[in-house]
């Protein structure tokens, strides 16, 4: 269970949900997040952002700060950011994907190495954060590598997993490790099983380069291709 009322969350049964199809500013169980945790125009789901703040007022007793770099991110959200690395007008490794991955099935797998497809991130939800930094660089600094042990030690206690992990046997596809990017499982978890069980590359549309995605097994190779915490 996930609350003690868990009609409040029905919607995260709905398609449009799942999928981002919807107003984070305007849906009623999100909150706007406070500028001190985050600096941009952000919401998550008020359990999960209870969650947060309770994790990071922890961090602070422990001289640890965590900050928000990312939170909710609808469909359109998504779409920009994804279609802005197809074209080449966002750089991927410093390379316009437009220019050296002309093969599309190619483009697609370098975006796909630490972006999402519109309608298949986690951060539809309300429940996924990139803390501090998107940058492995920053967590190879020593406040950086401060910041990511703390949240292996800690995260768990306030209910956040490191959803994407490093690659290994147990792991052996799919996104790219991200020290920054992590879910507050009791919810998301829930939806995974939703998307997974739902799944179809019918979903996969409406975004540049979605017929290449499509030529990929991309519910096995990404979508299933995860930590669960479980």
């Amino acid at each position: 269970m996930i609350s003690n009322n868990i009609n409040t969350y029905n919607f995260i049964e709905e398609d449009d949900f799942i999928y981002g199809k919807f107003q984070p500013d305007d849906h009623p169980q999100f909150v706007k997040i406070d500028n001190f945790y985050c600096d941009k125009n952000s919401y998550m789901l008020q359990e999960a952002y209870d969650a947060f703040v309770s994790m990071a007022e922890a961090a602070k007793a422990d001289s640890i700060e965590l900050k928000i770099i990312s939170a909710t991110r609808n469909f359109e959200y998504q779409k920009e950011i994804w279609e802005k690395k197809w074209v080449g007008e966002t750089l991927v490794d410093h390379m316009k994907l437009n220019k050296s991955h002309k093969n599309p099935i190619e483009r697609a797998r370098k975006i796909l190495e630490y972006t999402a497809p519109p309608g298949f991130t986690r951060h539809h939800w309300g429940t996924d954060i990139d803390i501090n930094s998107v940058e492995e660089e920053y967590f190879n600094t020593t406040e950086g590598a401060k910041v990511y042990a703390w949240l292996k030690n800690n995260a768990p206690k306030f209910g956040f997993c490191q959803i994407y992990t490093e690659q290994d046997s147990l792991r052996p596809s799919g996104f790219k490790e991200e020290k920054w990017h992590w879910s507050y499982i009791k919810i998301a978890h829930r939806i995974w099983i939703n998307q997974m069980d739902r799944y179809s590359e019918n979903n996969l549309c409406n975004f540049k380069g979605y017929q290449s995605v499509r030529k990929l097994n991309f519910a096995k190779e990404y979508l299933s291709s995860i930590n669960t915490c479980h």
